[in-house]
C-alpha cells in the first residue's frame, strides 16, 4: 500500500508531463528530418526495444519529429499540438541519453509499476512494459530528471500492427526492487536514497548528493492545512 500511494503521486505528475511526454524541447529541429532518411525508416517496429532505442536516438539527435515516430498517435498529437503552440519553448530537457540497461517487467508487475488503472482504454494483451536505465546529461537538473542514471518504465503497445511507446513513467524503484524486479546496480541503490530522501523530507537531491530543491511544506503552509 505504501508503494501504491507513492506510484499515484508520480503518475499524476508523469502524466502531466507526458502530455509533451517527459521531455522538453530545446533545440529546432533539424531541417534533415523531412528531407533524408530518419532513423526510425530504418527501425525494426516488430522490435518495442528497437522502438526504444529508437526513442532515445531522437533524443541524442534533438530531433522532435524523428522522436514523436517512436510514440502512439494520441502522444504524437499532444505533441505536435504542443510544438505548435509552443515554438519558442523547450521540448528536450536531455541534452544527450544512454540506454544502460533494460529488462521487460512481468504483466502484473508492470501494470503496477506503470500505474495503468482498469479504467484505461489499453489492450493488455497488446502492450509489454520494460523498465530503463538511462543516463541522462541535462543542462538544469530537476525533481523527475537529473544527470546521470535515471530509471524509467516504458509501456509500449500495438498501434496499426507496430509497436508504440504509449506511456513513459517514474516508477517507485523501490517497489521494483522490493518484488525482486531491480536491477541490483550501484547506481539504482542511489536512486533509492534519492526517493526516499524526497519521500521523507522534501529535499530533491541529485546523484552526487547535492540538494536541488526543497519541496516540503513550509511551517506556514502546514498551518494552513490545519
Amino acid at each position: 500500500m505504501k508503494h501504491q500511494t507513492r506510484l499515484t503521486a508520480v503518475l499524476l505528475i508523469t502524466i502531466f508531463l507526458i502530455g509533451i511526454v517527459i521531455t522538453g524541447f530545446t533545440s529546432t529541429p533539424k531541417a534533415s528530418t523531412k528531407e533524408s532518411l530518419g532513423v526510425s525508416d530504418t527501425t525494426n517496429f516488430d522490435d518495442p526495444i528497437a522502438v526504444i532505442k529508437g526513442m532515445i536516438q531522437a533524443i541524442n539527435d534533438q530531433d522532435p519529429y524523428e522522436y514523436m515516430n517512436y510514440f502512439t498517435n494520441s502522444n504524437r498529437t499532444a505533441m505536435t499540438q504542443f510544438l505548435s503552440s509552443n515554438k519558442s519553448e523547450s521540448f528536450f530537457k536531455e541534452k544527450e541519453a544512454k540506454l544502460v540497461q533494460i529488462k521487460e517487467l512481468p504483466k502484473d508487475i508492470g501494470i503496477e509499476a506503470a500505474g495503468i488503472s482498469s479504467g484505461e482504454n489499453l489492450n493488455l494483451d497488446d502492450t509489454r512494459i520494460f523498465y530503463a536505465e538511462i543516463n541522462f546529461k541535462v543542462d538544469k537538473e530537476d525533481k523527475w530528471l537529473y544527470n546521470g542514471t535515471n530509471y524509467r518504465v516504458i509501456v509500449v503497445t500495438k498501434e496499426d500492427g507496430n509497436w508504440k511507446i504509449v506511456r513513459l513513467s517514474v516508477p517507485s524503484i523501490e517497489y521494483l526492487k522490493d518484488t525482486g524486479n531491480g536491477f541490483n546496480s550501484e547506481d539504482e541503490n542511489i536512486a533509492v536514497k534519492i526517493e526516499s530522501t524526497l519521500e521523507r523530507k522534501g529535499q530533491v537531491m541529485n546523484m552526487k548528493g547535492v540538494v536541488i530543491d526543497n519541496i516540503a511544506a513550509t511551517e506556514e503552509q502546514l498551518k494552513d492545512e490545519k
